[in-house]
């Protein structure tokens, strides 16, 4: 396993989720693709990405509930990227994102897509 990205698992202070199903996340702006969905817990998330980002960036991102899973509302959120590295697959990074202020309404939508789709690792 490699050591940089334990010791970020190390780091976590929050128990997260991996999720069986990797939800697109785009960026609000534009709608371009920011990655995909590795992990979520209600204080941040991981994405699997093709491109490197800076550290301690704000990102204004949107979760598509309403095209993947047919809800009324999708998530929007802004997160500060944390850390950022090489997958084990050298054609993707991992970052890490804090989310910067979520709304409980938010913090619903995850606690159920937690639920719903992911799994205790």
């Amino acid at each position: 396993m490699n050591m940089s990205l334990l010791k970020n698992f190390e780091k976590r202070r929050f128990d997260r989720k991996q999720l069986y199903y990797y939800l697109k996340v785009v960026h609000e702006e534009t709608g371009a693709l920011a990655g995909y969905l590795g992990d979520i817990s209600t204080e941040g998330l991981m994405l699997f990405t093709k491109e490197s980002v800076d550290l301690n960036r704000v990102f204004k991102l949107r979760i598509n509930l309403e095209e993947e899973f047919g809800l009324k509302e999708n998530l929007v959120f802004n997160a500060e990227s944390v850390w950022c590295e090489k997958d084990v697959n050298p054609e993707f990074f991992i970052i890490g994102f804090k989310f910067m202020k979520i709304d409980p309404a938010g913090i619903d939508i995850i606690s159920y897509l937690i639920k719903k789709y992911g799994f205790s690792g």
